[in-house]
Formats: C-alpha cells, sequence, structure tokens
C-alpha cells in the first residue's frame, strides 16, 4: 500500500490534552510537519468558532470537518453543508429539556441554549466560546421550528438520554443519527452524517484516496472515520471499543499519541497492509 498523505485527527481528547488544551510541544510538532509538506487537517464535532483558534496555531490551510461530519469549512467559510430540520425531532428535544438535560443547538456561528447551568458553563470553557439563551425556541410558535441545525447536544446521564432516544427513535430516526462522544454528550447529526462519510469528501476534494489517509481519534464518534481511512489510529485514552477497531493503538495518550502515530508510519516509513 501507498505511503499515507494526509493526516485528519480529532480534537477532543485527542490532540488537546486533559485540560482540553493544544501542548505546546504537540503544536510545534505539528507545524513543523506542515512547514515540511505534510498534509495535516482536523475533524471535531466543534463548530468553526470554537476551532478557528487551532486551525490558526497549526497553521492548518486544508478543509476541517466540523460538527461530526455535518460542516467542511476552509479559510473560515462553510463549504459543504448538511442540514438537521427541528419541527420533526423538537417532541424529543422539549422531552429531554423537561428531563433536566442541557439541550445545545448549532446553527453557522451560534450555540444557543435553553437554560444557564453548570453544565454549559464547563462547555463553554472547555470550548472558549459564549453560548446565547433563547428559553422560548421550543415554542409551538416558535420560528426555530422552520431552521435547520448543525447539530445537537443533548448533555446529562447517558442511560436517561438514551431512554429518550430510544422512545423517539422512529420519528427523529428519520431525520438524525446519534451517538456518543463524551462521557455525558449524546449527539444528534443529520441523517447518515458521520466524519468517516466527510473524510471521504474531503478525500475526493483534494485529490487523494482514503487508502492514503490516516486517521486518529478518541472516542465513538470517530470510529467511522477510522474505519474509512486506510490507517485507523486510536489514542490510549479511547475505550476498549475503539481500539478494538484500530488498526493501531497508541501506547501515548491524547497530543503525544498523535506524534507517536505520525512517527510510526510517517517518519518511521512503516506502511500498513501488503
Amino acid at each position: 500500500m501507498s505511503a499515507i498523505r494526509l493526516i485528519v485527527c480529532d480534537i477532543d481528547g485527542t490532540l488537546l490534552n486533559q485540560d482540553h488544551r493544544l501542548d505546546d510541544k504537540v503544536a510545534l510538532y505539528i507545524r513543523r510537519y506542515v512547514e515540511r509538506g505534510g498534509l495535516f487537517t482536523l475533524a471535531t464535532g466543534r463548530p468553526l468558532m470554537s476551532t478557528q483558534r487551532i486551525l490558526e496555531q497549526l497553521q492548518i490551510r486544508l478543509p476541517v470537518i466540523l460538527c461530526n461530519g455535518a460542516v467542511l469549512a476552509r479559510d473560515g467559510e462553510t463549504i459543504m453543508r448538511s442540514g438537521l430540520p427541528m419541527k420533526p425531532i423538537h417532541g424529543l428535544l422539549e422531552a429531554a429539556h423537561a428531563a433536566g438535560h442541557n439541550v445545545l443547538l448549532f446553527r453557522g456561528d451560534k450555540v444557543q441554549v435553553m437554560r444557564r447551568t453548570k453544565e454549559i458553563d464547563q462547555y463553554e470553557r472547555k470550548e472558549g466560546i459564549r453560548c446565547s439563551v433563547v428559553p422560548s425556541m421550543m415554542g409551538a410558535e416558535s420560528p426555530w421550528l422552520e431552521e435547520e441545525l448543525d447539530k445537537i447536544i443533548l448533555i446529562g446521564d447517558m442511560e436517561v438520554s438514551r431512554r429518550i432516544w430510544a422512545r423517539w427513535e422512529r420519528v427523529a430516526g428519520a431525520y438524525a443519527g446519534v451517538f456518543q462522544s463524551e462521557t455525558n454528550y449524546l449527539e444528534l447529526v443529520p441523517k447518515h452524517v458521520s466524519k468517516g462519510k466527510a473524510l471521504q469528501q474531503l478525500s475526493t476534494m483534494i485529490n487523494i484516496d482514503t487508502a492514503n489517509t490516516m486517521a486518529i481519534g478518541n472516542q465513538m464518534n470517530d470510529l467511522s472515520m477510522l474505519r474509512a481511512a486506510g490507517i485507523g489510529a486510536a489514542v490510549a485514552n479511547s475505550p476498549d471499543m475503539l481500539k478494538a477497531e484500530a488498526d493501531y493503538v497508541c501506547r501515548a495518550s491524547h497530543g503525544e499519541g498523535v506524534i507517536e502515530a505520525i512517527e510510526q508510519f510517517i517518519y518511521g516509513g512503516i506502511t500498513y497492509g501488503d
């Protein structure tokens, strides 16, 4: 198999450290890799506004995968987008809100919530953004019902989130796909959207076969991307289910694991397959 030409890396839990920060050592390593002509980009659940600073730190000019595959952007502009309609799924969101969950709605450069809680404060600190509160967004006459979103996050007890989804899946499942991205995050994205499909779109866009790509991640929302890539690498802090699916499991966690994977398959001269 040909050498890896493109690396696509998750952000939270993979590139960033446990404090959700980009270590200087990791940032310098990636910048030097890019300066030498290496192709490196990101695939994240984050929207553009909380990803842009990291893109600038790493000097990335390639398209980036956002909102778990719902959006592709380049140079601060959206170049491809899939929308999630509000009207068919608003009952599920009302149920989650009534159950005490935090409901985050993503649309372009806005993240809107129905109430302010400590979980929302924690999310804002982690992402480096500010959410706006719109308490009436679910009302029967709300113009929000005519909107399309990039994605939705339900923050709360995962067992409760899954029970809510199971109750509404027959209706909402026609429009939305669902997966866990953090211990207490259940994310809804447009149907048939994933990081893996976005990686295929990106590869076509820049004329690189997916066989010549390496994807690096740490959570189950990265699984489709690891499967789509020529090499799928899981950093050491990944759950066992993801490690079992990976072609390579790093000994190191977070950004150190990203460096390890690059060393192994780029500078180490290792190729994968026959």
